[in-house]
Formats: structure tokens, sequence, C-alpha cells
């Protein structure tokens, strides 16, 4: 191919045939993929069942397995179509892997972009779980409902709405979404959160209504302590003590090892006793423990109230216990710090808070700061042993943390002030209500849950979504090349960068994202994949090509001619990197290379346009027979050509022949009667033939025509300033310099102004901006002679 100009790689051919090169080594990849089970020990999310994960994978390959034959059938809207659905099917097992990992912000945008792509009812219940998640309720109302809409017998789309509703406490709206899954599904589990928000919304009828589900899910699961202990806690939750401890004690007279009974009623006797420990509530808690010596919450409490009390070597006996049963709870840790420094014992206390510390982490809010009487005992620790530095800075983030604390009391139920030694048992009711939730039988969120995962669990994850985004970044890809041979550039920039997003390792992405770039003429992120996909394919005479445009259309002329050098021969006759070549080499200086590039672009039959360019390039490689012969050619070809004079003109005055350079001008001015380029230069030309009265006239006439040229404003300014007129020539050489703020000679002439007018301090300000201008020019010009092709 004799041409290797990157406008024809542009063709639909080429572009063809530069997909199917690459769908071989994607081809192999999804190959790969869809031969792959996923790892059996990866998580699925609670809200998904692992018969519906599977689906999804099953769903997935199928996919994969169709949008391969498409590509196959190298039909570009049937790729787009089944990419479509790859993609969407990818998107949702990342989100839903993204909310095993609690990582709500991910999986909400993984749910969203996957309903770009296919409008599945699922889908947007799963997006409204992550809302919830995220605290974002009102749009998983919104989403919520959208999908009772679409699907109104959905369970799972009133459970996420009723428990949107609740945790954005809109309890009265909840109801009949719980009722809704209620009726349809009537089972404990799902009456009992009805019954539980019909108490929080204060309605007698509500109440009474509560009541009567109470005693259906009797009806169903049966009489049991463990049943009136799930009831005893909504009435509780519902600031309805008085019923909460009757049914507490219905559950013991049931069965008095009923689990958490005693535990339940001790913590309601001491609710109802403005949380003071009582010898009553205390009993209650003994005899959980005793019958559950491995119940957390039990020996917490225990060793909690315990130390409160001062009884420290009971209380460690409880809390080494709780300590053991879940050793990454920190709040044992910390009271058997505060018991040891209570005891004068620095050296356990150091060791227990500073444990108590690390398991805390970020979570610093977690029981009302409490972690901030680690800090506090930490500092005193700390100042005895002199380790000073050390100790400031625990004091410091215990009086942030205590700052922290007064914002929280004022909203929580936990704003009863710390008292005395271990402090008031509210403080610990959100630890405790959310280990009962993990522990209590029968009780789930409606929703969703937190997963604590294995680091087998964790891994099979990372290793799962590497695939899906490789699956992705395939997708991504294989659309944008569909667009691109549909010439359908800019999408296709898009979707390449979508495909980067997901997977930058991927084959041939950064050369398809240079070649996208480059055909919508951005040429900065054409040289980022250019560069980045040449060093792999350095024969690539195309590709060369266009990274070397790419250079020269941003100004950066060296770079440009050395990737233009090994194109050789047919790079210097190519009909546009020829061209672009030879400019760099001028811009650098190097008018030997540059004359040998042109002559050789020269040597082929140009357009009209072309050769306007290339007689404006020789003028600048400074070859003035050449520029000429070359523009009167083009001259031949079409007479009445726009711009040749001038050309021809701007050639003349380089070579300092101004008679002829006069009549270009004239002729161009004569087609193009209000060109200004045309008019300053004759202008210009008649200041050298001394014929200063008529170019005073033109410039006078093209200044008020055009009184945003520089250029015009400078020579009139000039022109005035030698005739004494001072205060005009001020005027128009301030304009020359504001407009052309970057060229020094306006300044200098502006200076030597101001001095005549005996404004020296605004005269030293441009001779200093001249000064700084000059030195910048000889430091380009220095860099542009480094150049070393």
């Amino acid at each position: 191919m004799k041409r290797l100009s990157p406008k024809l790689v542009t063709s639909r051919k080429l572009l063809r045939r530069h997909f199917d090169r690459d769908a071989g080594c994607i081809a192999l990849l999804l190959g790969s993929l869809i031969c792959r089970c996923v790892p059996a020990q990866v998580p699925t999310h609670h809200a998904v069942s692992k018969q519906t994960a599977g689906s999804q994978q099953n769903e997935l390959v199928a996919r994969l397995a169709v949008a391969v034959a498409a590509r196959a059938s190298g039909d570009p809207a049937a790729v787009m179509t089944t990419n479509k659905l790859v993609m969407a099917s990818a998107l949702r097992e990342l989100a839903d892997l993204k909310m095993i990992e609690s990582s709500y912000s991910q999986a909400i945008e993984s749910y969203r972009s996957s309903l770009d792509f296919e409008e599945v009812t699922a889908t947007r219940v799963n997006l409204a779980i992550a809302d919830i998640q995220a605290g974002q309720y009102d749009q998983a109302i919104q989403l919520a409902e959208q999908a009772h809409t679409a699907e109104p017998g959905n369970l799972r789309a009133d459970r996420a709405l009723a428990s949107a509703y609740v945790q954005s406490g809109k309890f009265v709206q909840a109801v009949e979404p719980f009722t809704r899954v209620a009726i349809a599904s009537p089972e404990v589990d799902n009456l009992y959160p009805l019954a539980v928000c019909l108490l929080q919304t204060k309605r007698p009828e509500d109440k009474t209504r509560a009541v009567a589900v109470f005693d259906q899910m009797k009806k169903i699961a049966g009489d049991s302590g463990s049943l009136h202990v799930l009831i005893g806690r909504a009435y509780r939750d519902a600031d309805e003590m008085h019923s909460a401890v009757s049914e507490f004690q219905l559950a013991i007279a049931l069965d008095p090892k009923t689990p958490h009974a005693h535990y339940f009623l001790g913590l309601a006797r001491l609710y109802m006793n403005d949380w003071k420990p009582t010898p009553e509530a205390e009993a209650e808690l003994r005899r959980e423990a005793e019958i559950f010596p491995h119940d957390y919450l039990a020996n917490y409490m225990l060793g909690f109230l315990t130390s409160g009390e001062r009884q420290y070597d009971e209380s460690n006996k409880y809390l080494k216990v709780a300590s053991e049963i879940d050793p990454s709870a920190p709040e044992s840790f910390l009271y058997m710090g505060l018991n040891a420094y209570s005891q004068e014992d620095m050296k356990r206390a150091e060791v227990m808070l500073r444990k108590a510390v690390e398991l805390t982490g970020s979570d610093e809010a977690r029981s009302n700061y409490q972690i901030r009487r680690a800090y506090v005992d930490l500092g005193r620790i700390l100042a005895k042993n002199g380790q000073v530095e050390e100790s400031d800075a625990f004091v410091a983030k215990a009086r942030d943390l205590q700052n922290k604390t007064m914002v929280q009391s004022q909203q929580s139920v936990s704003s009863m002030a710390l008292a005395g030694g271990a402090g008031s048992a509210a403080a610990v009711m959100p630890l405790s209500r959310q280990q009962e939730n993990e522990s209590a039988p029968g009780v789930q969120n409606s929703v969703a849950g937190d997963s604590k995962l294995t680091a087998e669990q964790r891994t099979a994850g990372d290793v799962r979504e590497k695939e899906l985004r490789s699956v992705l970044a395939v997708a991504f890809n294989d659309i944008a090349t569909a667009e691109a041979i549909q010439r359908n550039y800019s999408q296709a920039l898009d979707h390449y960068h979508q495909a980067e997003r997901w997977d930058n390792t991927l084959s041939g992405l950064a050369k398809n994202i240079g070649q996208c770039a480059f055909r919508v003429k951005d040429y900065v992120e054409a040289i980022r994949g250019l560069a980045q996909a040449l060093p792999q394919q350095p024969d690539s005479a195309p590709m060369r090509g266009m990274l070397g445009i790419s250079y020269f259309a941003t100004d950066q002329f060296a770079e440009a001619a050395r990737t233009f050098a090994p194109l050789g021969v047919r790079g210097m006759t190519d009909s546009e990197t020829g061209y672009a070549w030879a400019a760099s080499l001028t811009h650098l200086g190097d008018m030997k290379k540059a004359t040998e590039v042109l002559t050789a672009f020269e040597s082929e039959s140009r357009p009209n346009e072309t050769l306007l360019l290339t007689g404006q390039l020789w003028t600048e490689i400074g070859d003035y027979s050449r520029a000429t012969s070359t523009l009167q050619r083009a001259l031949q070809s079409e007479p009445s050509l726009r711009k040749a004079h001038l050309y021809l003109g701007l050639a003349d005055i380089h070579w300092q022949h101004w008679s002829e350079a006069a009549k270009e001008f004239q002729t161009e001015l004569s087609l193009s009667p209000d060109d200004p380029v045309a008019e300053y230069h004759l202008g210009f030309v008649y200041l050298q033939q001394s014929k200063i009265e008529v170019a005073t006239a033109l410039f006078r006439q093209l200044v008020l025509a055009h009184p945003d040229y520089a250029n015009a404003q400078y020579e009139l300014g000039k022109i005035l300033l030698d005739k004494g007129q001072i205060t005009d020539a001020v005027a128009h050489l301030e304009e020359a310099a504001r407009l052309s703020p970057q060229v020094d000679y306006m300044h200098y002439q502006l200076q030597a102004a101001y001095r005549k007018e005996d404004r020296i301090a605004e005269a030293d300000r441009e001779l200093e901006v001249y000064k700084q201008l000059k030195a910048k020019s000889r430091e380009q010009a220095a860099d542009a002679v480094k150049y070393n092709p």
C-alpha cells in the first residue's frame, strides 16, 4: 500500500479488519470465562439465594456465548445488542458482590449501570436495598414503589419499601407494604415486622391490631417462650415497657430456660429504674449467664454493671468470658482496662486499653464514643511513664471524642450523662441492640444484614470480581469497536474509556483509544493511547502516523519529528504526515531536513489547498523561490484562489521584493476587499517604501474596521509616536499590548512611549515585561536547538 494516510485507516474495510484481528484474543479470553465456574465458596448476597446467584452466573455464561457468536457474524448492531445484555448481567453480579462486602456506594453504581442496559425489576429492588444500606431512604422508597408498580406481587419490593419507610421513621406509611407481605405470605417472619411497625405508629387502633397479629403468630408457630421474647422485644422497642416485662415473664413461666428471656427482663428492669442497677435486674442477668454461660450479652452486661459497682474481680470474670466469646468486640477489653486502671495495675491497663483502641478502629462512635475513656486513661498512663508526645496525642483524641459525644447525646437514647466509674448502662444500648439482632432466634432484618466474610471468601470474591471486570471491559470494547465501524467515534471513545475503567490491561485497548481519539481530534488523548500502543507494534505505519500528527497538533514538534522519522520516504510523501513532518522540523529549526521532507512531499500531486500550506512552509524555511513557484502553480490551476496572492506577498516581504509584494496584496484585496491580513501587510510594505502617509491612512482604516488587530494598532502607534503625537500613540500601543500580551516588542515600544510622557513607573513595568518575554523566547529557541533527530 503506497499511502499510509491516517484518513485511510478510518475506512469501514480496514476498521472491520482491525475488529476481526482483535476478536481472536478476545474470543480466547471470553472462552476461558465461559468455561469457568464461579468458586463455590464465593458467598451469595443475603438478599439473593444461592439458587438465584447460580442462575445469574448461568445467565451470564449463556449471554457471553451469544455475544461471541454475534462478534463472529461481523454485524455491529448484533454486537452492540448482545454485549449490552452481557454488561447488564455482569454489573448485577458485581453489585451483589459489593453488597456482600458492604461497599454500598459501589453496589449502587453497578446496579444503576445495569438498569441502564436492561430494565429488570429485581435489579431495581436490589438497588433500593443498597440505597437503604447507604442511608439513602428517599431514593430507596422511590425505587421500591416503582418496582411494586411494575410487579404488584413482588414481596421483595414490598419488604424493601417497608424497610425504607421504617428507616426514615415513616412507620404509618410502612404498615401498608408490611401488610401486603403478611397477607401474601402469613409466616412468623413476615407477621412480626408488621406487628413491630404497628406498635411504632403509636396509634391506639394499630396497637390493637398488633395484638391480633401476635395472636396470629402464636396460632402459626405455637405458644412458646421464644415467641414471647420476640413479642416482649417489640413492646420494649415501642417504649411499652410494662407490656414488655409481662411478655418476658410469660416466656420464663412457659420455659425458665428460654434463651435471652432473663437477659431482656433484667435489661427492662434496668430501664425502668433509670438505668440504675438493682438486685432484681442483676439476678436476672446472672440467671441468664448460669443457663447460657457462653452468652456474650449476659456476660458482658454483668461485667459492665459490676465494674460500675467497683466489684472488679467479679467484673473481670464476666468480661474475660465475654472477650473469649467475641474477641473482636472492643468493649470487654475497654472495661477490663478501666478496671485495671482503677486497681492501679497500669501495665495490664495499658495492654487492655490499647487492645480496645485497636479493635475499635474507625468505629469510634459505637456505644456513644465510649472508647474516649481508653484515650483518657492511656494519656494519663503514658504521661506518668514519660511518653509525653504520645500522651498528648491520646489526650487530644479524648477531647475530640468528648465533643462528639456531646453532639450525639442530644440525638440518641444514650443521652443520659455518663456518671461514676463505668458510666450509665444506657450508653451501651446501641451495642446491645446490634448483638441482640445477631443472636436472637427468628429475628432478621426485613431487607438485609451485615455479612462478615472469611479471608477465603474475600479471596474468592476478589477473583470473581476480577473476572467480571474483564468481561465488562471486553463488552465495552466490543461495543465501542462496533460503533467505530459505523463511524460513531465520539460514542466509541466514551465506551473505550469505560472498558479501560474496568480493565486497563485489556489487549489492544490503548490502541483503540488512541485511534478513536485521533478521529475525534482529541489529540492529547490520542497521544496517551498511541504512545502506549506503538511500542507493541513499532512497525505499524498508520499508528505511527497518527501519533506523529497528534504530537504536531499539540505543538510537540520534537516528539513529532522523532515519531515520523522511521517512516522514511513513505512518510515524506504521505498526504498528511509529510506536511506535518516538514512543518515540525521547520519549527525546530532543522531547515536541511525540513527541505528534504518537503521536497519529497511536493514531488506528488497535491490539491491547491495543500499547495497553499506548502508555499507558506517554504517561506518559513527561507526558500522564497520555491515558495513563489509553489504558490504560482496553485494560481495557474485556479487564478482566483483566495489567499494565494497573500502568501505570495508574504514571501516577497521576506525576500524584500517590496514592489512585487505590494502588487500581490493589492491583487488579494481586489479578490477579498475586507481581508485585514492583506490590508495590514500592504501598509507594512508602504512603510518599507517610505510611503508614511499612505500607510498611516491604511492603518487608521484597518483599526477602525478591525480594532482587535493588534499589529495594526502597534504600527499606527509607532507612526504616531515618531510624529510626536504621544497621547494618541500611547492609546494605540496600550491596545496592541492588551491584545497581544505575549509579544515582547509591543511592550518595548509601549515603555518608550510612556517615557516620553514621563510615566516612569509604568515604563519600567513594561520594560520588565519585555525582558521576561525576551528571555522566555531565548529559552524556547535554545530548546529548539537542542533537538536531536
